[in-house]
């Protein structure tokens, strides 16, 4: 069972044990309303402005969102000990997380590296404490010894932060990761603090993709590569357990925002009214969605300590405390696993 919790130092001091669940915001898939003055926010600010006095241990933003200035100001919200920086891939890109039900237009404002180092250069890392995320752009795909070079020309230029390396397909016509290839280059990762990949990359199944982490970890434990993975896209109850359990330690994703966490799985957010007996159904929509954002930041403290205490007696159990029965589903889909992947 490759599982473990281990110690993430950021170069301010501050120390952060995994695994990590960072809730993440992005402009993408949501509405952009024009406020006074004729700027355009998010609607995803709503949350933020819900979420801030909660969310304590980690997030993540977009760079393309901070320099288009689509949510609010950094000093306005950002309250966590460590704030991950992702590239702007993502909001710039064609492809939605697996949790997204439906595919907005993808219209987008320029970006590029030298728009993500500004952004890097105005970030007050010595307030906000930070990791950064490589930059990739879909329509220039390149190999994995490609992306390991400019990841670290590009990180070479931000000492002051974590150094997430965020691995992509390497040809346009590749919907996954090489896993031989990424394997063949791994003693090259020993200059990055975490190894980043995105879920929808990982493969065609959540088997094949806790098969690929469990390849991926085992190979850095045997270039003695400390750094955790961190899987994006993937903040999902059930999945987060599994890839735990497979190797992995840092997740993120926007299905704390689209949906509700609610007896071990994610479910519509306006049925938690019906379901939830600290709310009813005369709530407004508005109320219902303030009452998932808080419940989901304190599901995820209780997954978090589940997990911490299972890597401690590996007792499925534990599990059972989100809801009842959970630890045997997971121990279920944790057999099928182990025993497939010795076929």
């Amino acid at each position: 069972m490759k599982l473990k919790t281990r110690n993430l130092k950021h170069p301010s001091g501050i120390e952060l044990v995994t695994p990590l669940f960072v809730p993440s915001y992005s402009s993408k898939g949501f509405a952009l309303e024009q406020k006074k003055g004729g700027k355009f926010k998010s609607e995803v600010c709503q949350a933020i402005i819900i979420a801030k006095e909660m969310l304590v241990e980690s997030q993540l933003v977009s760079a393309y969102d901070l320099h288009y200035e689509y949510l609010l100001d950094p000093s306005e919200f950002i309250s966590t000990e460590l704030t991950f920086i992702d590239s702007g891939g993502y909001e710039t890109s064609s492809s939605f997380d697996l949790s997204e039900t439906r595919r907005c237009n993808t219209e987008h404002e320029e970006w590029n590296i030298d728009l993500l180092n500004k952004v890097i250069e105005k970030w007050q890392y010595e307030r906000f404490p930070a990791v950064i995320v490589s930059f990739d752009d879909e329509r220039k795909r390149k190999s994995i010894k490609e992306q390991i070079d400019e990841a670290s020309c590009f990180f070479s230029k931000h000492k002051d932060y974590l150094h997430d390396f965020l691995i992509k397909p390497e040809t346009s016509d590749e919907k996954y990761i090489q896993i031989d290839s990424l394997l063949n280059h791994i003693g090259y990762l020993k200059e990055f603090h975490i190894i980043g990949i995105t879920e929808k990359e990982l493969g065609r199944s959540i088997f094949e993709r806790m098969i690929r982490i469990n390849k991926i970890r085992t190979s850095l434990d045997n270039f003695k590569i400390n750094a955790p993975i961190h899987v994006f896209g993937s903040l999902d109850p059930i999945s987060v357990i599994l890839y735990f359990l497979a190797g992995a330690e840092i997740f993120d994703g926007l299905t704390w925002l689209k949906y509700s966490y609610f007896q071990g799985v994610a479910m519509y957010t306006n049925n938690l009214c019906a379901m939830d007996e600290n709310i009813q159904i005369t709530a407004t929509d508005s109320q219902v969605k303030a009452r998932s954002i808080t419940t989901n930041i304190y599901y995820l403290d209780r997954l978090k300590n589940a997990l911490v205490e299972f890597s401690n007696n590996n007792k499925f159990e534990v599990f059972d405390d989100l809801h009842v029965g959970l630890g045997s589903i997971i121990e279920k889909n944790y057999l099928i696993y182990s025993n497939r992947k010795k076929e």
